[in-house]
């Protein structure tokens, strides 16, 4: 029998991070709806690009900020982040890239990025909580709410709907 995961109380100060990770997994449906929906790759790489363009790049960066602030230089944990972030940009730059366009780095971004996401939730945050000290946490939380605005999905069409497949 497979062990249910309970969620994890998330230590406010992470909390602007942890609800953009809602956008990056709907991003991944997305990608999924819109290849099972046959939609055209132009108009998909269109949308990985202006997703890293308005919230996944800057999310990212935040990430690491975050990193730099709490953890020591030589952390394994943060150089896993670093790099799996460099391989989220290059799949995208892939993507981007990619003539003739090629469904499987769709997938594969698709998967590393969720795979990334859960790796995130489930371990990365709860080890900040845990070795970073709370007034660093809560000074982080405050910069983060600072300088973090709200950032929107609001790509059209909606390639990932089968209405907008009709159109």
């Amino acid at each position: 029998m497979k062990k249910a995961i309970t969620p994890q109380k998330r230590d406010k100060s992470l909390v602007p991070l942890s609800r953009e990770h809602h956008f990056g997994l709907l991003f991944c449906w997305k990608i999924r709806q819109g290849l099972k929906n046959g939609t055209d790759l132009i108009l998909m790489r269109a949308y990985v690009r202006y997703f890293w363009d308005t919230i996944l790049k800057e999310h990212c960066e935040e990430e690491e900020w975050v990193l730099k602030r709490l953890l020591k230089t030589d952390d394994t944990v943060r150089g896993r982040l670093e790099e799996e972030h460099r391989l989220l940009h290059s799949l995208v730059e892939l993507i981007e890239d990619g003539s003739p366009m090629n469904k499987e780095l769709f997938k594969v971004l698709e998967q590393d990025l969720t795979d990334h996401i859960r790796w995130e939730e489930r371990e990365l945050f709860p080890y900040l909580q845990a070795v970073a000290h709370s007034d660093e946490l809560e000074l982080v939380g405050q910069l983060l709410s600072h300088k973090h605005d709200p950032r929107m999905d609001t790509f059209t069409p909606e390639f990932w709907t089968k209405k907008a497949q009709a159109e």
